[in-house]
């Protein structure tokens, strides 16, 4: 096997891991799933008339592939209007069993033994773990230049992602003379899709970072570059649907796995303030997986953490009050409009080293933040950070 990141001896360990936490898959008939005001109280649905333990999320799930407003769903169950909320999952589920949308595929984690999530078999396009597994191997056997660098694994939620490195660095002059980088690309595994979604690593501090810019032309350097997604999911899980998604995955190796868009999106970030709602997001998104039973204990933590890594959260709520204005009472859309001394990019990286190295604060899943980080990161190539027009404000 080519040289890798993760050894050989862990990548074992860690296949080993993960196929033991494949998720269990049943196709049933709609009609043999109902609900009452007491199972939904419960955290439960009916099969077949025996109830079955659900995850937090499974209602909004199942109210959206109903056409019910997830919102609304969660809503009625968290106001303790079970009645009301049965009535009407119920009465549409038969309404989609006149429809002949008959069989739907219940997906359980198997650590928790609750039913996670639910949707058409048509829907369905993942393989197993074991196969994912299989795929990586063939991939990096005929990939010298590809290095597996991590993978990331949530054993609560089952989803993994499978971290491959070109080893080719990249630097782009705008960023900083010592902002190189390796592109590569993540294999994810979801409940229900198998994922291939662009990642690089920023090796200045080793951060990982899982972003997808969007459509359009993309590519390496000029002689490399061509049009290539830089995001797609697996079509199926015949042998022909796994062939076609293994030659997507060929023609980001022919751009040198480079998104075309990326020196752009990252000389925007950097050039770019972030706003006080975006720093904020980002801060509680890494606060909430701060690891700590003892309450007071884990606000000390929160703090020091805005404060080492996000440090425009509490400037800017110190400045606002030195106005006489309670930061608490803001919406977001006025936070939007805040500019804080944090760029984009500022704001990227820290959420990418605490979700890439040891920061001395114990995570749970901090992985995780990788893709939040690539989400606020593609957020310029998409609809554009809060700040990037405000230029514009006094025209």
């Amino acid at each position: 096997m080519s040289k890798r990141q993760v050894t050989n001896e862990q990548f074992q360990e860690i296949k080993s891991k993960v196929g033991q936490a494949e998720s269990a898959v049943k196709q049933i008939p709609i009609s043999a799933i109902s609900v009452d005001h007491e199972t939904l109280r419960k955290g439960r649905i009916l099969v077949g008339g025996n109830p079955v333990k659900v995850s937090n999320g499974f209602f909004s799930k199942l109210g959206s592939m109903l056409k019910i407003s997830s919102s609304l769903t969660r809503s009625m169950i968290e106001k303790g209007d079970t009645k009301i909320a049965a009535a009407l999952i119920n009465g549409l589920k038969d309404y989609a069993v006149q429809n002949k949308s008959k069989d739907v595929m219940l997906i359980a984690n198997i650590n928790t033994k609750e039913i996670v999530d639910i949707c058409t078999p048509a829907r369905y396009k993942r393989v197993t773990n074991e196969t994912l597994f299989d795929v990586t191997e063939r991939i990096l056997n005929d990939n010298s230049s590809l290095l597996l660098e991590t993978v990331d694994f949530n054993p609560l939620t089952g989803k993994a992602s499978i971290n491959f490195l070109n080893q080719d660095e990249v630097n782009f002059a705008k960023a900083g003379k010592d902002e190189f980088f390796k592109f590569g690309f993540s294999l994810i595994q979801t409940t229900k899709d198998t994922i291939v979604e662009s990642y690089n690593q920023r090796l200045i501090c080793t951060n990982g970072l899982r972003s997808s810019l969007g459509g359009g032309v993309i590519g390496g350097t000029s002689d490399k570059a061509m049009s290539f997604d830089d995001k797609f999911r697996l079509g199926g899980t015949s042998t022909e649907d796994i062939r076609i998604f293994l030659n997507k995955i060929e023609d980001m190796k022919k751009a040198n796995f480079v998104p075309g868009t990326f020196e752009g999106a990252i000389n925007r970030a950097v050039g770019t303030k972030a706003s006080y709602l975006e720093v904020e997001k980002a801060w509680k998104s890494a606060t909430a997986k701060v690891e700590e039973f003892d309450p007071e204990l884990k606000k000390q933590y929160q703090a020091a953490m805005a404060r080492d890594f996000f440090h425009a959260y509490g400037n800017v709520a110190n400045r606002i009050k030195n106005k006489g204005v309670d930061p608490f009472s803001l919406n977001e859309k006025q936070k939007s409009f805040i500019k804080t001394d944090m760029s984009i990019w500022d704001v990227v990286n820290s959420m990418t080293f605490l979700g890439s190295n040891n920061s001395g604060f114990e995570l749970a899943n901090k992985h995780e933040l990788k893709y939040s980080a690539g989400e606020l990161f593609a957020k310029g190539s998409k609809e554009g950070y809060d700040l990037e027009f405000a230029q514009f404000a006094s025209l």
